[in-house]
């Protein structure tokens, strides 16, 4: 394998000829350069990335690595499809230390001989959109590919990494991707000062690998691999029984009244009162999406030839059900239309669209208990009264749904542009900020009786690091695992003993690491899980591929263990949301546990434990 460490600062590059996976390349450089002894935005904080390496469907992920503003520690998120235009550069990965003078584009470019360039930027370009069309106006003649950053990522540590299919000199409507978890557009951007980056090439996949890897594939499932394949993707293309499509069309059938509103209040809101706004969310939401996206098949992919087409868009919106959830029904929004209006903003801004949609919902409930004032953030307060959205019509509930989304899209301006102090310190995150306004307003928070943070729904690593915890009801979410926010968890709607959750949470490490780590996409799973260990073997002579992955898995324990260890739950919302599930799931025992809040701590110790026991690692709450 064929790989480049990149100098910002020199603008020279070294070629490493090195058999290595993203993930433990991007961990090698930052145990090489000890970043955790730096500010996450201090030049050593390198930025890593790399390709998928499988010739298989779904193989062309394109994974970034980097130590995270938010969580503190080591972090890695992925985008598909740019992997399948990276391999053209001949590289498989890079990593990237220093920093360019002035905002700048990296240009890597392999047309018969490999060079590596910086363009500086001169241009105010605000959104992703307009640095997307920037570089595609450079580089229209070209098969290439971009990652770019949008504002979020100049001034606030919830920055993502978005990128488009181009084909023809045209961008794919619908193809938008992100790797957006973890505020790698923030590190990118404000530790190397670079804006964009650009990839195209004229190298070859091996043909020969490709038939390799299918023969594997079609002998263990006997028949071909296209029907392999749409049989385990019918969720994200097509579910004949659901008669809906992809993340969006489906997981509100899947998870019905669990999943989450008004900045979680789920637990306080009666189980046929949540049925009641389901319903309201299937007409309002899924009936829309299902008309103007399903039956028009307005479907395409992510940048590679897959044939589930998963991503599922309309009016100029890609549409999945996460960042439709946190920047919608999560705020009290419920037409979905309104909801269109603040996820592009989200998406303009250049925001990780489950952590913006997490921090403006607890911001709405601030503003609507009243520990944050209209006139200290310039944005009116929320309707946020799940009884008015039982009791009104659809018009009123258009009403509601337009003032949240005009506050929401308000706030998201502002807190993009710092525009005041209160603004600044929201940036840095929902518990580095609640540390903060708990001393600002010391004196409200006496009054009311409670913190900022309780409001809050993040996993909580070391003194500082945080997560916002993706949309859906679960324990899993809610542990402070070595790595959170990512699905190395086990993320089903139950309530598990503390032992059985642990054991559910590693087995399912035992399958999304490795395929992290290999650039292959988690909506080819199910039919990847039983011919991987074979493929990574027979074509990259990996003998356990699994085995490799929880080594790496524990070096990343090892690594965040230098900055912090896993913290005790600290927001009342988060413990109230463990509570109510082992009621909702009619687990009587832990019910009475419950009774005294405390016992939450006990809950995640025992999780925390049996975890650490069958990965052995030392990750415990001290």
């Amino acid at each position: 394998m064929k790989n480049a460490l990149i100098n910002a600062t020199t603008k020279k590059f070294e070629i490493i000829e090195k058999n290595i996976l993203p993930i433990t390349w991007g961990l090698y450089w930052h145990n090489k350069f000890e970043t955790w002894k730096y500010d996450v935005y201090d030049e050593r904080n390198v930025f890593c990335f790399g390709r998928g390496v499988l010739p298989i469907i779904g193989g062309h992920r394109l994974i970034f690595s980097f130590r995270s503003p938010l969580w503190d520690g080591f972090y890695f998120s992925s985008m598909g499809g740019a992997g399948y235009q990276f391999k053209g550069t001949g590289l498989n990965n890079v990593a990237i230390i220093g920093r360019c003078e002035k905002p700048s584009l990296l240009v890597i470019e392999n047309e018969g001989q490999l060079k590596i360039d910086f363009i500086e930027v001169k241009e105010n370009l605000k959104t992703v959109y307009k640095v997307s069309d920037y570089i595609l106006e450079l580089y229209k003649d070209k098969n290439m590919r971009s990652v770019v950053v949008g504002e979020a990522s100049k001034r606030t540590n919830m920055g993502a990494l978005f990128s488009q299919t181009v084909r023809n000199g045209k961008f794919v409507e619908g193809s938008e991707d992100w790797a957006a978890r973890g505020g790698g557009g923030s590190v990118l951007y404000r530790a190397h000062n670079i804006i964009g980056i650009v990839f195209f090439g004229d190298e070859k996949e091996n043909k020969e690998e490709k038939e390799k890897a299918k023969k594997i594939i079609e002998d263990y499932y006997k028949k071909p691999m296209s029907k392999v394949v749409s049989e385990h993707t019918k969720k994200y293309r097509y579910d004949e029984e659901t008669k809906t499509g992809g993340t969006f069309g489906n997981n509100w059938l899947l998870y019905k009244e669990k999943v989450p509103i008004f900045n979680w209040r789920i637990p306080y809101i009666d189980k046929e009162d949540r049925k009641k706004i389901l319903d309201k969310i299937l007409r309002l939401y899924l009936e829309t999406f299902n008309k103007e996206t399903i039956e028009t098949k307005k479907w395409t992919n992510c940048g590679e030839p897959c044939p589930v087409v998963c991503k599922k868009y309309r009016n100029k919106n890609k549409i999945d059900y996460e960042p439709y959830a946190s920047n919608g029904t999560l705020l009290g929004i419920f037409d979905l239309y309104e909801a269109d209006r603040v996820v592009k903003t989200v998406d303009a801004l250049g925001f990780d669209s489950i952590e913006i949609g997490n921090l403006i919902a607890w911001v709405f409930e601030l503003l609507d208990v009243g520990l944050l004032k209209e006139d200290e953030l310039n944005i009116k307060k929320p309707i946020f009264n799940h009884k008015k959205i039982i009791d009104g019509d659809d018009e009123e509930i258009k009403e509601i749904s337009k003032h949240n989304a005009e506050q929401a899209i308000k706030l998201l301006y502002n807190l993009a542009e710092n525009s005041n102090e209160i603004y600044k310190i929201l940036s840095l995150g929902k518990r580095k900020a609640s540390k903060i306004l708990n001393e600002r307003f010391k004196n409200r928070v006496k009054k009311f009786g409670k913190k900022f943070n309780d409001f809050a729904v993040y996993v909580p690593f070391g003194d500082w690091g945080e997560i916002a915890s993706n949309l859906y009801w679960t324990p899993g979410f809610f542990i402070p695992f070595v790595i959170q926010g990512r699905y190395l968890t086990y993320y089903k709607p139950e309530f598990n003993e503390p032992e059985k959750l642990a054991e559910l949470v590693v087995e399912s490490i035992k399958l999304e690491m490795p395929i992290e780590n290999l650039g292959i996409c988690r909506f080819h799973r199910r039919w990847v899980k039983p011919v991987l260990n074979n493929l990574a073997k027979e074509l990259l002579g990996i003998e356990n591929i699994v085995e490799d992955s929880i080594k790496l898995y524990r070096e990343i324990c090892n690594y965040n263990k230098k900055i912090g260890y896993p913290a005790k739950i600290e927001s009342e919302r988060v413990r109230d949301l463990i509570i109510a599930l082992a009621k909702e799931f009619g687990n009587e025992e832990w019910t009475k546990k419950f009774e005294n809040r405390e016992n939450v701590d006990e809950y995640v110790k025992r999780v925390l434990d049996r975890y650490s026991e069958l990965l052995d690692i030392d990750w415990k709450i001290n």
